[in-house]
Formats: C-alpha cells, sequence, structure tokens
C-alpha cells in the first residue's frame, strides 16, 4: 500500500507539472492574438492540450496493480472553453488517435470517454460566450459533467474490466477529473483574465498614444501636491515639440518658468491657484520665448480633480496657437479698416450730398421763380430746361444714396394703408406730359378684382413704377406704354399682384438682357442715367418679398413686371376729403426765424416763404439764432445744420436750454443730406422735424403747418363758422375738380385781409358753382 502512495504522489506531481506546462505555453499563446490569426491560435491550443493529453495518456497514474488514471478528460474538456470548437475538436482528435493507436480492450471506452469530455468542454464554452464569459458557474458545470460522463464510457469494457474498473478506480477517477478540472480551469480562467486585461492595457496604451500623436498640440499632466508643489509627470512628445524643450529634458517650473514670459507669469501662477481652490476648469492663453528669441502664443485647457490624499491634479491639451492669434489681429485690424472706410464712405456720402444738394437748392428753387415771372417764351425754355437739368441731376443724387442705404441695410420700409389706383393714376399723371411731348400714349388699368386699398410701402412701391414707367418713355420713339395690375391669387399674405409695364420701344437683345437689374448697368448710354434705376427697383421689391423680370424682343418693345403679394387693408380714417378742399386751407401767416449761412439759400427760401404770407428774419450763424430765439418773437426756427462759428445742432441745444416758451419754440432742420443718420442727429438734438436740400415749396410750407398745427386750427375755425348763424346763403356747391395748378394762397390772403372770410368763402363757393359752365364755355360746347 505504501508502494502505491509512493506511485500516486508521484503521478500527481507529474501531472501538476504538466498544469504548469499547460499554463505557461497558453499564456505564450494567448499574448500573442495580433500576430496570428484566430484560428491559427485556437488550433494551436487544441494541439496543446491534446498533446498534454497524450503525455498524460504515455506515462499514466498508477491507482491499483493494473489500474492507471490520466488527465486526458480534464484536457480535452477544458479545451473547449479557452480555445473554442476549433480547440476542443483537434485536442479530441489528437488524443482519441494516440488512445486508438495504443490498442488494448479499454481503447473504444478511451475514445469514447474523450469524445465525451470534448463535446462538453464545447457546449460548456459556447454557453459561456453567450453570456459573455467563462465564469465560476461554468467551470464547476463542466467538471461536473465530465466527472459523471466519465463512468459511462466503462460500459463498453469487458465485463469483468469494467466491475474491477468501478470497484477499484471509480472514486479515484472521479475524484481527479473534477478536482483537476476545477484547479486547472482556474488557473487558466485567472490567467486568461489577467492576459486579457494586459491586452486591453496595451491596446489602452497605444489608442492613448496614437490619439496624443493625432491631438493638435500636446498632452500634459499637472499634480500640485498637498505640499505645494508642482510638478509634470507626464508629457508627450507634442508637448515639447509646442513648448520648444528638449525632448530629453525634465519638465519642471523652473524649465517652464523660464521660457514664460515674463508679463505671463503671474497671471499664470494666479490662475493655477484658483482652479486648485474651486476645482474649475483651468483655460489659458500666454506667451512663451523660445530659444531662438521668437514669442509663440499658447492655449491651455485642462480640468481639475482632487485625489484622496489632497493632490490636485489637472489632465489637459497645450497649443500653439500664434497664427490664429495673428489671424485674429488681422481680423480686428480688418474690421476696423472696413468701420472706418464705412464710417468715410458715409461722411463722404453726406459731404456729397450736402455739396451736390447746396447748390441744386438754389439751381431749382430760383428755376421755378424765374418761371413764376413774366418770361418770353425763350427765357421761359431756357428756365425750364436748366430746372429739368436740376431735377437730373437730383435723380442721380437720391439714386446713389438709395442704393447705398439699400446696401447698408439701413433702408427700412413703411406698412401704411394707400389706395393702389390713386398711386396708379399719380404715376400715370407725372409721366403723362413727357409721353405726350414724345408722340406716346400713355396709359394705366387696374384689374376689377384688385382691392382699392392695400398695406405696403406706396412711396417705395411708388419709385420702383415711376422708374419703370420712365425707362418706358425714354426707349420708346413710337408706339405707346402701357401699365396693369392684375391679381393672379389669393395668397396667405394677401393678394398676389403683378405690374407690368409694357412698350413698344427698342426692345433688349438676348444677350444684353443678364445685364438688367445690375447696379452701374446701362444697354444705351447715350440716352442718359445712372444705370442704378433698375437695381434700386429690384432690391425695393425683394425688399418688399416679391420678384423682378423681363421680357423683351429687339426692335418690337419689351415687357417689364414685378410681382408681390401685398395685405388687403381698410382705408384709414379720414379719408374721402375732396383734394380741392385740402387746396383751400388756409395757411395764417407766421413770424419765421431762417438761420441759413449761404446767401442764394436765404433769398431762396425767404421768397418761398414771403409769397406764402409769412413773416422772416434771417441770421448767417447758430449764435446768432440762439440770441435772436430770446427776443421771443418768433412762431418757428428753420435751422440750417451746417453753419460757421455754431452749427445747428449746438444752436437747438443752446435753445432747448432756454427757459419757456422760448426754449420750446418749433424748430425746422434743413439739411442737404438726407441719411437717416442725419435725421436721426436732428431729432436726437431736439428738432421738430427735417425738410431735405433741394426744398419743395409744399413740402417747406406743409411741414411748417404741421410743426405749428395751424391747419388743424384752421379747419376748427371753419367748422365753427359753419355752425355760427351767418347770413351766407345756401349755394349748392358742386363737387370740386382737382386743380392741375396750386392756387396762390398769397393772393388769397389778401384778398382775405381786404374782403374779409365771409366775403371770400361765398365767392369761392359761387366761383365753384359757375365753374363747369366755364370749362364748357370754354370746350366749345
Amino acid at each position: 500500500m505504501e508502494l502505491v502512495t509512493s506511485e500516486l504522489l508521484l503521478g500527481l506531481a507529474q501531472n501538476i507539472g504538466m498544469f504548469a506546462v499547460v499554463v505557461v505555453v497558453f499564456l505564450q499563446i494567448r499574448a500573442r492574438p495580433g500576430r496570428m490569426p484566430v484560428p491559427v491560435v485556437n488550433a494551436l491550443l487544441g494541439l496543446l492540450f491534446g498533446g498534454v493529453a497524450v503525455l498524460g495518456m504515455a506515462d499514466p497514474v498508477r491507482v491499483a496493480p493494473g489500474l492507471f488514471i490520466d488527465a486526458r478528460n480534464v484536457m480535452v474538456g477544458l479545451a473547449g472553453p479557452f480555445g473554442g470548437p476549433l480547440a476542443g475538436a483537434t485536442s479530441a482528435l489528437l488524443a482519441g488517435a494516440f488512445r486508438v493507436w495504443l490498442g488494448g480492450p479499454g481503447a473504444a471506452a478511451g475514445v469514447a470517454s474523450i469524445a465525451g469530455a470534448a463535446l462538453i468542454g464545447i457546449l460548456v464554452g459556447m454557453a459561456a460566450r453567450r453570456h459573455g464569459r467563462f465564469g465560476n458557474r461554468h467551470l464547476t458545470a463542466l467538471a461536473l459533467l465530465v466527472t459523471v460522463m466519465a463512468p459511462f464510457s466503462f460500459l463498453l469494457l469487458p465485463p469483468d474490466m469494467a466491475y474491477r474498473l468501478i470497484d477499484a478506480a471509480l472514486v479515484p477517477i472521479s475524484v481527479g477529473n473534477f478536482i483537476g478540472t476545477l484547479a486547472l480551469g482556474t488557473f487558466l480562467r485567472k490567467e486568461q483574465q489577467r492576459c486579457d486585461l494586459q491586452n486591453a492595457l496595451t491596446e489602452s496604451q497605444r489608442r492613448f498614444t496614437a490619439t496624443v500623436a493625432n491631438v493638435p498640440g500636446g498632452v500634459y499632466q499637472r499634480v500640485l501636491t498637498a505640499e505645494g508643489r508642482l510638478r509634470f509627470p507626464y508629457c508627450s512628445p507634442g508637448f515639447f515639440q509646442v513648448m520648444g524643450l528638449p525632448a530629453t529634458e525634465r519638465v519642471a517650473v523652473e524649465s517652464l518658468s523660464r521660457i514664460l514670459h515674463p508679463e505671463d507669469r503671474p497671471r499664470m501662477v494666479a490662475s493655477i491657484y484658483a482652479s486648485a481652490e474651486t476645482l474649475e476648469p483651468w483655460c489659458l492663453e500666454y506667451r512663451i520665448i523660445r530659444p531662438d528669441g521668437e514669442i509663440r502664443w499658447i492655449s491651455a485647457t485642462s480640468r481639475a480633480a482632487r485625489r484622496d490624499s489632497g493632490d490636485i491634479v489637472w489632465d489637459g491639451i497645450v497649443m500653439d496657437v500664434t497664427d490664429a492669434k495673428r489671424n485674429e489681429q488681422a481680423l480686428i485690424q480688418a474690421r476696423l479698416e472696413a468701420e472706418a472706410a464705412s464710417r468715410a464712405k458715409a461722411e463722404f456720402l453726406a459731404t456729397m450730398s450736402h455739396e451736390m444738394r447746396t447748390p441744386l437748392n438754389g439751381i431749382l428753387g430760383f428755376s421755378r421763380l424765374l418761371l413764376d415771372e413774366d418770361l418770353t417764351p425763350r427765357q421761359r425754355r431756357h428756365a425750364r430746361m436748366v430746372g429739368d437739368a436740376g431735377r437730373s441731376l437730383l435723380t442721380v443724387i437720391e439714386d446713389v444714396l438709395d442704393f447705398s442705404r439699400i446696401e447698408a441695410g439701413r433702408l427700412v420700409l413703411n406698412d401704411v394703408p394707400f389706395a393702389i389706383r390713386d398711386l396708379v393714376a399719380n404715376c400715370e399723371a407725372v409721366l403723362q406730359p413727357e409721353a405726350r411731348a414724345r408722340g406716346l400714349t400713355l396709359h394705366a388699368a387696374v384689374a376689377p378684382d384688385v382691392p382699392d386699398w392695400l398695406r405696403g410701402d406706396p412711396d417705395r412701391l411708388r419709385q420702383v413704377v415711376l422708374n419703370l414707367l420712365a425707362n418706358a418713355v425714354k426707349f420708346t420713339e413710337r408706339g405707346g406704354v402701357g401699365l396693369t395690375i392684375v391679381k393672379t391669387a389669393d395668397t396667405p399674405a394677401g393678394p398676389q399682384l403683378t405690374i407690368s409695364v409694357a412698350d413698344t420701344g427698342i426692345g433688349i437683345p438676348p444677350d444684353r438682357q443678364g445685364e438688367l437689374f445690375q447696379r452701374f448697368s446701362q444697354i444705351d448710354r447715350s440716352r442718359g442715367g445712372t444705370g442704378l434705376g433698375l437695381a434700386i427697383s429690384r432690391r425695393l421689391v425683394e425688399m418688399m418679398g416679391g420678384t423682378v423680370g423681363v421680357k423683351s424682343q429687339a426692335g418690337v418693345g419689351s415687357t417689364f413686371w414685378l410681382s408681390l403679394a401685398l395685405p388687403e387693408s381698410a382705408p384709414p380714417a379720414g379719408h374721402g376729403t375732396p383734394c380741392a378742399a385740402e387746396l383751400l386751407v388756409r395757411r395764417l401767416p407766421a413770424r419765421i426765424l431762417l438761420a441759413e449761412d449761404l446767401a442764394m439759400n436765404r433769398e431762396l427760401t425767404v421768397a418761398m416763404l414771403a409769397g406764402a404770407g409769412h413773416r422772416v428774419d434771417t441770421v448767417g450763424d447758430g449764435r446768432q439764432a440762439v440770441a435772436a430765439v430770446q427776443s421771443g418773437a418768433y412762431d418757428l426756427v428753420l435751422m440750417d445744420v451746417h453753419m460757421p462759428e455754431m452749427d445747428g445742432h449746438a444752436a437747438t441745444r443752446a435753445i432747448r436750454a432756454l427757459a419757456p416758451p422760448v426754449g420750446t419754440v418749433p424748430i425746422l432742420a434743413m439739411s442737404a443730406s438726407a441719411l437717416p443718420e442725419e435725421v436721426r442727429r436732428c431729432r436726437d438734438a431736439g428738432m421738430n422735424g427735417h425738410i431735405a436740400k433741394p426744398v419743395d415749396r409744399a413740402v417747406l410750407l406743409d411741414a411748417i403747418d404741421d410743426a405749428l398745427g395751424w391747419a388743424i386750427r384752421a379747419a376748427a375755425a371753419e367748422d365753427r363758422l359753419r355752425e355760427t348763424p351767418a347770413e351766407i346763403p345756401a349755394v349748392d356747391v358742386a363737387e370740386p375738380v382737382p386743380l392741375r395748378r396750386p392756387l396762390d394762397r398769397a393772393m388769397l390772403r389778401r384778398l382775405s385781409d381786404e374782403r374779409g372770410e365771409e366775403a371770400c368763402a361765398r365767392l369761392a363757393a359761387a366761383f365753384l358753382d359757375d365753374l363747369p359752365q366755364r370749362l364748357d364755355r370754354l370746350r366749345g360746347v
């Protein structure tokens, strides 16, 4: 028995040694997963487990005289879980072949035992992989199944051998299979986990290294110890490149302080300790001085975390942002230059507007005054030509200013109710004299389904329509021009309208039509113009949400169209008052102070105001205006903006600083600059309104009435006259007919002073009553 025990112990030691060999070789194979294909690795593992099973069968453990046990089932059973089905099958084939080669009455039983263990191992391994990993419960199940399966192979032995093996070796075989499977499986599983962790760590390091190498800059770790020392445990190669440090140099506070710009050193130290206090992310841009003297901008970003030891750790990146800083400075400089250019452009436009409008004010004003005089036909023709030339130049100025405002995004559209048919009639009336003078017919038509009242910007829409009509008249030698408006659809935004201007003019060749609606583009320069009209029209229509286009054929004519949706609107309150009644509104004379430094403009403005019955005093600069207003003798001040000594803005602020009532006198600005900025500056200075030069007499007089509010008081006075039982006989007054020329209000005022208001009212009513008959006699009816 003692001999048997010694042999058993020796056999177990041998098997333990083989287990150790299995573990070592297993680790060597598993440590090279990326160097060999997976099937090759699994096949090698199968050969490993099968080879150890062969060694066990070649030198088995003797448990009794004539009875031996080995580790074949343990080896073959573990091949499947740790090497996959291929490893399990390979080990079973190798071990089975060797058992068949050994022969003997137990060969069939041995092969069956090997096949059963391999099948169990493959199935348990597949089940473990479905759950994610081969755990303790899978290993225990494998050991139990291999232990239980082994005795069933005894059925293939001769009966006497089977009984003898069961009686003498069942317990050692079962214990050996169970303990061997658990022991070797546990070692392999632990080593496999360690190997997987090692591979994962290696892969993680590889990814980290690849990521760091591809980061545009460098990666670093900075530690502030509990004792207050700064350390840099890790700095990537990119960190050394960015900072300009040798790759072999150990990064320390001293080395970084040596290259840090002196002006940025206190700021960096303060920011580090501030981030350590709050654990907020640390972000800083600072400068370094490289050994060659070059100054570079560095951007550092990191997140702070506190360790259990009390150390503060920052993991972050540094990047060289010198080029970005230079680009940023270049952009800032470019923005400043662009702003300066924009200011220069605005100042140029304001100066151009002022310098050109100022003489135009005199040209147009005095030409109108000349036309009111008793002139010879030749003189009248010359005066009219002067006025036409001045208005053409004024159109050029307005086009340039409009286009500049549109490009700058400073043009704001109004949104007010307007009568589309009145707008069309007005446009037709403006161009009708020129069309008639050129021997052309001009007609306008609005479809019946187009609403009477719409909402939008009537002034800008009128500008577009007048531009298209003026171009059509200018480029048409014979035939006619037609303006039509039709409704094409009903949209949520309102009726979709198509406004078309058709002519029988020279037409436009197809290869030239692409030049239309472009700024400073002219098809025929001999006909004058700036080349901005159509470009402005296109931009205005687009601002209104519409589109423009053209259809043209050379030698036949052209049709310019625009399509836009305008919401329908109700008529505004008070609409419907006859225009003749508006012309009859009385303007009460006022005492006006005119502050104007140019003698020509003073003479012109005085002539306009005196003709309307106003009394005017003039001064040449702002200081004189302030002194004159202090007398308190004026109802209104007309203030030129650009004057020597004291300009209009300063003078207005000085007047507003006076005590009422002189400090509240209405002030209207008169400026050759019509830019929105200038109008806003006038309002900010305390002025009540703005009149652009060249001054239109009707606009000037209406602005004075609006500022004084006298038109409203005059209407109220007329209402009181109608309410008072007067001696005016009842007269049926026919509906007034719109007059083509404005009334001479100065003459009406003188007549009112001489005859009285009631007599003038009766005279006007009698004249309007008798007017139709007079017109019939003039027509020869």
